[in-house]
């Protein structure tokens, strides 16, 4: 998981996390095999005081001062929603550091296929595995909502990386993705439908550190796609949580309206 939420938390330079916030937490116990990651992120997000944002990806493994002097080095960059910033495929020099906002990572095969790699948010770093070669880039990047980013050269990304010592936070950052998605494969093969869109949601409201109300800014076209199956699954089943009260669908974005509820779906056995 990207914010790491079972390392120490450092008091002094990022919001409450759930080892800080005195508020009572939520016990959850989840128990999936290689991977107890959505009982984290479900304590987590009901530990957190709300409208404190919380330290997550690389910028919760460096210092505020480390994450802050990295943005400086970039070029500030608002981006929209539907927006391209990293192309499959294409060779790039570029590395991007989220400060607001969410994307999905996507790799599309050759009959237009897509597979959702991950959904990222503030704190996150991309096409940083590209950066040290030039390789191709093996997944697209696509803007969920507004939000801004600041743009880096491979070149520099690489120079402060070294000079402020956190060449090691990035390869545990960059490991942390890599076994983020076998996981993700071990949920696809062996978990349900519901289960798995529960947990994608969880995980699409963990990208958004500073948003007072949990919403999953895809559509359920994307919802599909990211789960392997039609579209008419996806919605009998928001359907079906509508009626339960979980979510609401209208307007856009889609908001979870109980987050307990959709946690007990994400960890049901």
């Amino acid at each position: 998981m990207d914010r790491y939420p079972d390392q120490p938390l450092d008091r002094t330079r990022r919001s409450p996390g759930k080892a800080e916030w005195d508020g009572g937490i939520h016990s959850f116990t989840v128990g999936i095999a290689t991977d107890n990651r959505v009982g984290r992120v479900y304590q987590w997000l009901m530990s957190r005081p709300p409208l404190l944002p919380v330290a997550r990806g690389f910028q919760a493994l460096a210092t505020a001062p480390q994450w802050s002097r990295l943005l400086e080095r970039g070029t500030h960059r608002e981006i929209v929603s539907g927006r391209r910033l990293i192309e499959q495929g294409v060779r790039s020099r570029t590395v991007y550091a989220v400060r607001r906002g969410r994307v999905r990572v996507v790799y599309t095969d050759q009959d237009g296929t897509e597979t959702l790699i991950a959904v990222r948010g503030p704190g996150d770093l991309l096409g940083e595995y590209a950066h040290g070669d030039g390789s191709e880039h093996v997944a697209s990047v696509w803007a969920l909502e507004h939000g801004a980013v600041a743009v880096l050269n491979a070149r520099a990304f690489g120079q402060y990386i070294e000079s402020a010592g956190l060449g090691n936070a990035l390869q545990h950052y960059m490991l942390g993705k890599a076994r983020e998605n076998t996981a993700r494969m071990w949920r696809t093969a062996n978990l349900g439908t519901e289960k798995r869109m529960a947990q994608l949601f969880l995980e699409t409201v963990e990208a958004a550190p500073d948003g007072d109300v949990p919403t999953v800014p895809l559509t359920q076209d994307q919802i599909a796609s990211a789960l392997g199956v039609s579209r008419s699954s996806v919605a009998q089943l928001l359907k079906l949580w509508r009626t339960k009260g979980l979510v609401r669908t209208q307007p856009a974005p889609l908001t979870l309206t109980d987050l307990t509820a959709v946690a007990r779906r994400a960890s049901a056995t």
